[in-house]
């Protein structure tokens, strides 16, 4: 299927409880993170089947958000690419705790990224999150020509996601680090 822009696909998200049993009525958010800024491309409730499906996607980075606070769910949050095939990502919702999440700024990190031959990454979008995606809680930047970046870090990050040469690559973050280095 092509769109007006080019190549589109269709994506599928299936929420889930950590059972495995699928969650009808659960709200999913999904954002456009390959503009500058996100853009919110759907917000749906699951059907009967726990799915949200968009026909036509274009090719790029995006965000799913899965949550269900009215019958005391944790919300879920993946980054997921769409290229040329189908993409289905699945959320899986915890049951939710009690504590309600604090942003505070704590420090900064360097993080040094890698390729596959221990090049540096240049040029690789890196996104320091924490694991519900608030907005006031996300720091973004470009590697530059040492494969380095520094993101100022919040109380609750935990979710470091590099965006390199067409390829995700997820990995969990500390609000206490202040260096990483990680190899693609």
């Amino acid at each position: 299927m092509y769109s007006a822009f080019g190549f589109a696909t269709p994506v599928t998200i299936h929420v889930t409880g950590t059972n495995d049993v699928s969650l009808k009525s659960a709200l999913v958010i999904i954002q456009d993170l390959h503009h500058s800024g996100e853009q919110e491309l759907s917000r749906e409730l699951t059907n009967a089947d726990g799915e949200v499906t968009l026909s036509n996607v274009e090719p790029g980075l995006y965000r799913a958000i899965a949550t269900d606070p009215y019958r005391s769910w944790e919300t879920e949050v993946e980054e997921f690419l769409v290229k040329e095939e189908p993409v289905t990502v699945t959320l899986r919702l915890a049951r939710r705790g009690t504590d309600d999440p604090v942003v505070a700024s704590v420090g900064r990190l360097t993080i040094h990224v890698f390729d596959a031959s221990g090049n540096p990454a240049v040029g690789a979008r890196v996104l320091l999150r924490d694991a519900e995606a608030y907005p006031h809680a996300e720091r973004w930047g470009t590697t530059d020509a040492k494969g380095d970046v520094t993101l100022d870090v919040t109380a609750n990050s935990s979710v470091l996601v590099i965006d390199y040469n067409g390829q995700l690559y997820k990995f969990p973050a500390h609000s206490y680090d202040t260096e990483r280095t990680v190899h693609l």
